[in-house]
């Protein structure tokens, strides 16, 4: 992962984004997992998941007025733009927003301390 796409990761669940589960994607593995699963992915949604990095990174900045790439951005300009991205009229932007969500979601509920302050033991 290059910093554009941490910039992303970053933004979907940033560090001490919630008192019960400090953890942000980052540094919960995220890269790590990334490395490792990706092969063990449909190859679709490997594509999709670099296309909603690429449009989040680029394209998400412009949908708030704000030049790209996503990195620069304030926190609070980055939450915005994909916030715009998640809720455009075009539909693809949208789609790769929940694809992004989905990949994150796949690590960060699998991860022991995520688990554990959910409640959920294993």
């Amino acid at each position: 992962m290059n910093r554009f796409d941490r910039s992303v990761i970053d933004t979907l669940l940033p560090s001490g984004a919630s008192p019960v589960l400090p953890l942000g994607l980052l540094n919960s593995g995220f890269e790590s997992f990334w490395e490792e699963s990706k092969d063990d992915l449909a190859p679709q949604l490997r594509v999709a998941f670099r296309l909603g990095l690429f449009a989040a990174a680029w394209i998400a900045p412009v949908l708030v007025r704000r030049a790209p790439p996503l990195g620069r951005l304030s926190a609070t300009d980055r939450e915005r733009a994909l916030t715009a991205m998640e809720r455009s009229r075009v539909v693809i932007f949208r789609q790769l927003v929940r694809i992004l969500k989905t990949v994150a979601a796949l690590h960060y509920g699998a991860h022991p301390d995520v688990r554990k302050a959910i409640g959920h033991h294993t």
